[in-house]
């Protein structure tokens, strides 16, 4: 279940230029039955340089009963995790995901090692180096999306 942002009202996150990386990841954690309590799509403002995020979480009944878990995605340094405790505030400090080695890792790939964390406790022993073969489309439209809201009066309609 894709959550709309705070404040950009009913089906924004579907606007956002990253949205499609989103869609993917979900699609892909949803096929090997692991999908998160929550997705968020979302992205810092022009203060903070307008850098496109995603959170992914599994709350304790939908792991291996060690914990929660949270995925982060930022497109500047890819993909990170912590485990979460009993508590929504108790969480270890957040620590890169080293086995995928890109920044738009394949969905499939995250999808597999999310499956490593959620349902057996542990990161997988394999490397997962594959891009997303959308990877370099989505990163123009963040290059659009970026143009166009910092320009006065600019008016971003979505991904396109």
């Amino acid at each position: 279940m894709i959550l709309n942002p705070p404040g950009l009202g009913p089906g924004s996150a579907q606007r956002l230029p990253h949205y499609p990386y989103l869609q993917a990841v979900d699609e892909a954690l949803t096929r090997r039955g692991i999908p998160p309590g929550t997705v968020r799509a979302n992205r810092t403002y022009a203060q903070h340089g307008n850098t496109m995020y995603l959170v992914l979480v599994w709350d304790i009944s939908r792991t291996d009963g060690t914990g929660g878990l949270r995925f982060n995605w930022e497109e500047d340094t890819g993909w990170s995790y912590a485990r979460l405790g009993v508590g929504p505030s108790i969480a270890t400090p957040t620590r890169p995901l080293a086995a995928l080695h890109r920044v738009f890792a394949s969905p499939a790939d995250v999808a597999a090692v999310a499956e490593h964390l959620v349902r057996k406790g542990r990161m997988p022993t394999g490397e997962y180096g594959a891009e997303w073969d959308q990877a370099a489309h989505v990163r123009a439209t963040i290059d659009r999306f970026r143009a166009t809201v910092s320009q006065p009066g600019g008016l971003w309609t979505g991904p396109g």
